[in-house]
């Protein structure tokens, strides 16, 4: 098992839990936003283009993102494995890669919306972009970083409103994905609604149960 996919939407702990695949199973992890954040920080004439899309808050266009990935997994880092964390978002994506890799499982951290909502819009961030939780990891004096002392405030993008209008673009957009894995027999579903450490220890039981 050393090419794997991890789907989940935002609030599911996939960042975190992204890191643990990629070390158990020793292969190099490889993100959407990671990428797209390099490229951007690199401020070519495609990064300038990326950022551009981003900041009018569209997604990325497929054809981009392919190309994308594929230039980024045929680096020798990559020839061991990969996992991919934020790619595909969808079916299109899903069988380009199909075409030139074949994938061994995909797992799905799977949350409910009141559950994800709840764990985002609690987030509050500095000026200096340090995070924090109103319930999860609370600042010591409420609405003040413990690292800088400056306001701690809500993101726009981190409203209710602006989590279930995500929300829902990201289970429209999946739906067919994780049929298409389903029925491949590749989809391993996690509930990503439990403790960081919990999922964690689920996660490792199963690949320790399965990596051969």
């Amino acid at each position: 098992m050393k090419r794997t996919i991890l789907l989940g939407p935002q609030g599911s702990g996939k960042s975190t839990q992204s890191q643990l695949i990629a070390d158990t199973l020793g292969v190099k992890k490889v993100s959407s936003s990671g990428l797209l954040k390099q490229l951007v920080v690199e401020g070519s004439d495609l990064g300038k283009e990326i950022e551009k899309i981003m900041s009018e808050g569209l997604l990325i266009p497929d054809k981009l993102m392919i190309d994308l990935f594929f230039a980024e997994l045929k680096k020798p880092e990559y020839a061991n494995g990969f996992l991919l964390d934020g790619f595909p978002r969808n079916l299109v994506q899903a069988e380009a890669i199909d075409k030139e890799y074949k994938i061994d499982k995909v797992f799905n951290l799977e949350i409910s919306d009141e559950v994800a909502i709840a764990r985002i819009s609690g987030r509050r961030v500095c000026k200096n972009r340090h995070v924090f939780h109103v319930e999860y990891n609370p600042p010591r004096q409420i609405g003040m970083c413990d690292l800088c002392d400056s306001q701690l405030f809500q993101r726009d993008d981190d409203t209710p409103e602006a989590v279930a209008k995500r929300l829902k673009i990201y289970r429209e957009t999946t739906a067919q994905l994780l049929d298409y894995y389903e029925k491949q027999d590749k989809l391993v579903i996690f509930d990503g609604s439990l403790g960081i450490r919990e999922v964690s220890d689920m996660i490792v039981d199963y690949l320790k149960g399965h990596v051969g």
